[in-house]
């Protein structure tokens, strides 16, 4: 994946700062908590500095005396033992006694808490083993919740847009929108699930328009090839008739003959400009970086000798102030000489050609001073390309060709009339 834009997280970044977080919350808490225990401890048990010293002292007669006595450790009294608390005769007696005639054993006050009682044995005890098991526990309970907020903060709303999207998707249903406030990996990732939508969208749209184009061009062909069928159908029928009786001119004959083969030949017209409306689908489109002026002056001297060819004038009324333009010369060739030739076909004395750039478009219109389209034509929206039943309509092929090409090219192609007379044609490209 591509490096985020500037000012975009990281996921990665984001989850070391969630577990980053969640350590030091935890590493408080039980600092907290350890602390506190200990203070609960001190306060059950306060004599912190008091131990235990258990004496035995050997009597003369063999008897052992036992006694213990709590001994402050920093009280400053460290020259002997002040009292030793024994039993005789079950009398209690307390005699001093020097350090070098008894044995004895020190044990710290905190381990023996036999001073307390129960409640207050249990409460000690518990807290140190919460010293121990709060802080593990807080450590699971941590990264879990880490876990829970971080999969439904950062992962969550990524993963529930994608799988409504490639649902969307499955059903064929491309009305939707790719929609997530992530900044990091993800959310970019929808974003760009978004864009692949638009453009699914938009070739979506083509495609049914250039679908319902076809459908469009068909009907039109079928339309139109009823009425050479019809003639020969008619002329058919007349000869079988006539032949019978005996009653046709041989220059009769000719001049139905003549007319058959002008029928067939309409016919085959048609089935050659399907065919070769069929193979524009094949045509790929290569864009180059050239000079415009260059691209110009080509075709300009080009169309001018097409129209001269003809008898017509080609005139310039406008040329591009650009340089450089992004565009397949061929193709724009191509869609200039089938415009021309349209024109030439029905243009009195002469045509006007311009070129100009409005909005990263090349616009280029070529004008006659014939009689124009028919309202038929402008008013179906530049739908009706093919041509009429009548032979004198101002549609060609031509155009129908030229339009595919425009679209192929990300254009388009629009037909228009101007005052007083004439027609005008005006190619848009992208460049």
């Amino acid at each position: 994946m591509e490096r985020l834009r500037a000012g975009k997280k990281s996921l990665k970044m984001e989850f070391f700062v969630a577990v980053a977080v969640t350590l030091l919350s935890v590493a408080a808490v039980s600092a907290g908590t350890i602390y506190g225990c200990r203070l609960f401890q001190k306060w059950l048990v306060p004599g912190t500095n008091h131990v235990m010293i258990h004496i035995g002292y050997q009597r003369q007669d063999g008897v052992e005396d036992l006694a213990a006595t709590r001994f402050e450790v920093d009280s400053g009294e460290r020259q002997g033992i002040p009292f030793i608390n024994s039993i005789e005769n079950g009398v209690p007696v307390t005699e001093k006694y020097e350090l070098d005639k008894f044995r004895l054993s020190v044990e710290s006050v905190n381990y023996g808490i036999g001073w307390n009682g129960p409640r207050r044995k249990l409460a000690y005890i518990g807290a140190g083993i919460a010293m121990g098991a709060l802080p593990a526990a807080y450590s699971i309970a941590g990264f879990l919740l880490c876990a829970m907020w971080f999969y439904r903060k950062k992962l969550a709303p990524a993963i529930k847009a994608l799988d409504d999207a490639a649902q969307h998707i499955s059903r064929q249903d491309l009305d939707f929108t790719v929609t997530c406030g992530l900044g990091n990996e993800l959310g970019e990732l929808c974003r760009s699930f978004e864009k692949m939508r638009q453009a699914l969208s938009e070739n979506n749209r083509r495609l049914w328009k250039m679908i319902e184009e076809r459908k469009m061009i068909q009907a039109s062909i079928a339309h139109d090839l009823r009425n050479p069928i019809a003639i020969i159908e008619g002329y058919t029928e007349y000869l079988q008739i006539h032949l019978q009786t005996n009653d046709l001119t041989p220059r009769r004959i000719g001049e139905i003959t003549c007319n058959i083969e002008k029928a067939a030949k309409r016919m085959e017209q048609y089935t050659e400009s399907v065919r070769a409306i069929n193979q524009l689908d094949d045509i790929e489109i290569h864009r180059e970086q050239v000079s415009a002026d260059e691209l110009i002056s080509d075709i300009t001297a080009d169309l001018t000798l097409m129209a001269s060819e003809a008898g017509k004038t080609l005139m310039m009324a406008g040329a591009a102030p650009f340089d450089m333009i992004s565009i397949d010369a061929a193709i724009l060739c191509r869609i200039l000489e089938n415009v021309l030739n349209n024109a030439i076909r029905f243009a009195r004395e002469k045509m006007e050609l311009s070129f100009a750039l409005q909005n990263k478009k090349l616009v280029i219109s070529v004008a006659d001073d014939g009689d124009g389209f028919s309202e038929e034509i402008l008013k179906s929206g530049n739908r009706l390309l093919m041509p009429a039943a009548d032979e004198n309509g101002h549609c060609g092929m031509g155009l129908t060709i030229s339009r595919v090409l425009c679209q192929k090219h990300g254009g388009r192609l629009e037909l228009g009339n101007r005052q007083p007379h004439g027609a005008i044609v005006k190619i848009i490209l992208e460049v």
